[in-house]
């Protein structure tokens, strides 16, 4: 029984990462993201019983757990990997020497700064060197080592990409030590805390600047606060806490307030809020919490979670506490990980007095991803329209060949389809009202002006009607007619003003008019009263390439373009363009900045355009930057965005693959994270199922689940 169509999908195909083809049909995995109901449930063992480890989320959404001690006491310099789309551990390079109580800390290119720790030797060895870790290579390298020698010492990662270790004990007892370390020539500059003290927390605030609070002195137990300013490089005292804490936890809440909680026996909790400088009391936890973790999860709830075996939520919200699922095992000394998907990784640690090797994954039990079957060919740069029946269309990309599949969201099985006449990869595809698809140009070249449809009756594609000017990175959108206008592009070095028609009766090409400004990688829209939005893109100038903020109307009634109002907040190529429901376009991320001298960077910022007076304004923050991500509508009237790639940096940008996810609520003009996907993929497609939820496909590494779905 086909289902009716409602709008016609515009996809927007961009460039991507890996494009290695996997022929292979593999069984589906049952590997979730969260599930319906909030519980702790066991994963497979870590491969070495280790207590006292660290452990650390990689961008490839690994978790290293490294050094600790061992079942007999003995000290660790192995180190390992958790996989969680397979749910399992696989063993990694050693460390260079062993160490427990050392700090790791991830960094902007992907690397982990181990630093510092205990080595042993009865009353104390305590460590001043440093190394990286390189996922890439599996492997470490010494890098310059600390000013201090410590162990239990803070870090954090700065929003300048250096790395501040603050505190901790050394062989007399606390320090006040502190340093940063500079990634980008592996340098350490010295500071200090005003007073010595371990057993604190150490929080990176958005401002830049970082937040210590509490903790033990050598005869007491503290209340003091101390502020940290990378711009004077030194510490301050700021508002102390309403009463002393030490081995409490810290969480720096999405709205810029830091939750402190529990910590000296205590089941108390407060806020500080950095812009005020002052701490308020907020709701206390159900009961006390020994050597308890804390992990802030995508729903913005803060578990916490002890060694007894217990946890609690906390609802910044409300400021209450719940009591939440208990723990399979009650264990001390573990080391756990919030995983891109939302579940919280916790493994390790003494259970029953013996040093274990087991490990346990919380489900949140809100919005999830999880795998579902393969793709028969790994693909990137491809299309997915979904078909008058419900499946979803997969078309071309990188390595394709060519070749399609379906994807069956009642049987969560793919199927093979017939092969499109010529290979593609970059194409734009768009279904017409009538359920046949029109897939048009690709190779990403200027060459291909190709255009051929689908027909789901039959499973067969037909040639029909080129364009009239080769292009690639144009848009492609259905009119309430059944034509289909495409914009723009580039050909060569020239980025094209011209636009043109197709019809599909005569399965032609006409031109129509053209646009006031030539752009590529842009974005285009049908609005409800039938006239096309087009807006941002880049452009060439003096062999420069630049992002514009400009945009204009097509009216199809008279084949012209018109001059509108200019994005608000950022120009900006490579992004998203959805309507709400409300009949509002919604701009989100994208990149922003020239070829010279580092390149384009991405942004976060998202705007909404209102078709009634032409002009733009800001629709808030995304929680990350991203650019060649994807975005959809859901039934709910929010809008989900996922993956991408994110470009930051100054001298030396870094560009890192997503996988996390987030809601964008039009009520309230406001961002959330949501789960995040289980894989990092740059330049996926999303694609509404009739199920209610979202397919995600392709781009993401080979050996990786290559397609997964969102539950709301």
């Amino acid at each position: 029984m086909k289902r009716l169509a409602l709008i016609p999908s515009l996809l927007t195909l961009l460039a991507c990462g890996p494009d290695a083809a996997d022929t292979d049909s593999v069984t589906p995995s049952t590997q979730r993201s969260a599930l319906g109901t909030p519980r702790w449930t066991a994963t497979t063992s870590a491969l070495t019983a280790r207590s006292g480890a660290t452990a650390t989320r990689l961008a490839s959404g690994q978790v290293l757990f490294t050094g600790g001690s061992s079942a007999t006491g003995v000290l660790l310099q192995s180190a390992e990997l958790y996989s969680p789309s397979t749910a399992s551990w696989s063993s990694t390079g050693a460390m260079t020497t062993v160490r427990r109580g050392n700090t790791a800390t991830l960094l902007r290119n992907g690397q982990v700064l181990v630093a510092n720790g205990y080595a042993g030797g009865g009353a104390g060895v305590y460590l001043s060197s440093a190394e990286l870790y390189n996922p890439s290579t599996g492997s470490w390298t010494a890098t310059s080592a600390s000013p201090t020698v410590r162990s239990d010492g803070k870090a954090v990662l700065l929003s300048s990409g250096k790395v501040l270790i603050a505190g901790g004990a050394g062989s007399m007892g606390p320090i006040s030590a502190a340093e940063l370390y500079e990634p980008f020539n592996g340098s350490w500059t010295p500071t200090g805390l005003r007073l010595a003290r371990y057993r604190h927390t150490l929080t990176a605030l958005p401002s830049g600047k970082a937040l210590v609070t509490g903790g033990s002195s050598r005869l007491s137990t503290l209340s003091s606060v101390e502020l940290f300013d990378p711009v004077t490089n030194s510490f301050s005292s700021v508002a102390p806490m309403s009463q002393t804490r030490h081995s409490h936890t810290a969480t720096l809440l999405p709205n810029g307030k830091v939750l402190v909680a529990g910590g000296s026996g205590a089941f108390t909790a407060e806020l500080y809020d950095p812009a005020t400088n002052t701490w308020t009391p907020t709701g206390s936890m159900t009961r006390t919490h020994p050597n308890h973790e804390a992990e802030l999860l995508p729903s913005g709830k803060v578990l916490v979670f002890d060694s007894s075996g217990t946890s609690e939520l906390y609802n910044p919200a409300t400021g209450t506490w719940s009591i939440a699922a208990p723990l399979i095992s009650n264990r001390s000394q573990g080391a756990s990980a919030l995983l891109r998907s939302g579940q919280v990784l916790f493994a390790g640690g003494i259970v029953n007095s013996a040093t274990t090797a087991a490990a346990e994954v919380y489900e949140p039990g809100q919005s999830s991803w999880n795998a579902t079957s393969r793709l028969f060919v790994n693909r990137c740069k491809h299309s997915a329209t979904e078909l008058p029946s419900g499946r979803v269309l997969v078309a071309g990309g990188s390595g394709s060949g060519g070749s399609v599949e379906a994807y069956d969201p009642g049987t969560r099985t793919w199927i093979w389809l017939g092969a499109m006449n010529e290979p593609r990869s970059g194409h734009q595809a768009v279904r017409l009202p009538w359920g046949q698809v029109l897939v048009i140009g690709g190779n990403d070249s200027t060459t291909q002006t190709t255009a051929e449809l689908y027909d789901p009756d039959s499973n067969a594609w037909t040639p029909t009607g080129s364009l009239l000017t080769a292009r690639s990175g144009f848009t492609a959108t259905v009119m309430p007619s059944g034509q289909v206008l495409v914009t723009g592009g580039r050909n060569g070095s020239v980025y094209l003003t011209s636009s043109e028609l197709y019809d599909p009766v005569t399965g032609t090409w006409s031109a129509t008019g053209n646009l006031g400004f030539g752009r590529a990688d842009h974005a285009a829209l049908l609005l409800s009263d039938g006239r096309v939005l087009v807006t941002g893109g880049a452009y060439v100038a003096n062999t420069i390439t630049s992002r514009t903020s400009s945009s204009e109307l097509y009216e199809p009634a008279i084949g012209l373009w018109t001059a509108t109002g200019y994005l608000a907040s950022s120009s900006r190529s490579d992004f998203t363009l959805n309507l709400l429901g409300s009949g509002v376009p919604l701009a989100v991320g994208g990149r922003n900045g020239s070829s010279m001298p580092f390149g384009p960077f991405s942004v976060a910022s998202t705007e909404r355009f209102s078709p009634t007076s032409g002009t733009w304004s800001h629709a808030g923050q995304m929680t990350a930057a991203r650019h060649f991500h994807a975005t959809t509508a859901l039934a709910s009237g929010a809008v989900l965005t996922a993956g991408g790639s994110t470009t930051v940096g100054g001298g030396q940008p870094v560009t890192t693959a997503q996988a996390s996810a987030e809601l964008y609520d039009p009520g309230l003009n406001q961002w959330t994270a949501t789960a995040g996907m289980l894989v990092a993929r740059s330049g996926l497609t999303l694609t509404p199922l009739y199920t209610q939820e979202v397919l995600a496909v392709g781009c993401g590494p080979s050996t990786e689940p290559s397609a997964e779905l969102y539950t709301p």
